[in-house]
């Protein structure tokens, strides 16, 4: 039997332990508040990602993934490719962004992410020079399909997932239980296209399609290295 400290006749609570983000293994589950609604994310880097020069400092943390999409959301209202314009962006940064607690808000780090500036022709922007978010979603890259034909090179790939070109049951997401198309940042780049984007198919596969078509969100962002987890319930609790 364990002990039990009794205090003026009422059982005393054990005392809390917490986990350093930058100490949990890539592939685990924690959780961030949305609107009041624990919610869990995928730890699916830590660091910068391939210890790649795509990155600056901002980039260095502990990386996480929505496990479950969001919603769905066209990737821009018109066909139009370029993700810094476009309205999922915006929206993941704003609308979004705005539904987490305040702790996941305070933790969270701006950074600096590569991307294409403007739509498929253009060239990537890159460290420091990168878009500036809160939250964003991944690049074809970072989910492993690094090689493709007309994929930009917006990244570089996260330890969770694996170098596959073909479809990989790591980046099935699913949308109220059914395995769902999900939005990737990558313009698709053929011929300069400034209308299709890349996305994840509901069999872990990739393709691309025009910005208009309503396909899921999973946001992604950092967290400093010295977030707080607690260790029983896996919820965000601070900084260290």
């Amino acid at each position: 039997m364990g002990h039990v400290t009794v205090v003026g006749g009422c059982r005393a609570k054990e005392p809390s332990t917490s986990i350093l983000a930058s100490s949990l293994a890539v592939g685990s589950t924690v959780k961030l508040m949305e609107g009041g609604t624990a919610v869990e994310y995928l730890v699916v880097n830590q660091g910068i990602p391939s210890n790649s020069s795509l990155y600056d400092a901002s980039c260095d943390g502990t990386w996480l993934l929505r496990k479950d999409i969001l919603e769905l959301l066209a990737y821009n209202s018109s066909e139009n490719n370029s993700y810094k314009a476009s309205a999922i962006h915006s929206y993941i940064n704003s609308t979004f962004f705005n539904l987490l607690g305040e702790m996941e808000q305070s933790v969270i780090k701006q950074v600096k992410i590569p991307y294409v500036n403007e739509t498929g022709g253009a060239g990537i922007a890159s460290g420091a020079s990168g878009l500036s978010a809160k939250v964003f979603l991944l690049s074809g890259y970072e989910i492993g399909i690094g090689g493709a034909d007309y994929l930009p090179r917006d990244g570089a790939k996260l330890d969770y997932f694996d170098q596959i070109a073909g479809a990989d049951p790591k980046r099935i997401a699913y949308l109220n239980g059914s395995a769902t198309n999900w939005w990737l940042r990558s313009p698709y780049t053929y011929r300069a296209s400034t209308t299709n984007v890349w996305y994840v198919a509901d069999n872990g596969g990739c393709n691309t399609i025009r910005s208009t078509y309503q396909f899921g969100v999973r946001p992604a962002l950092i967290l400093s290295s010295n977030a707080l987890f607690d260790e029983k319930t896996m919820l965000l609790k601070g900084v260290a």
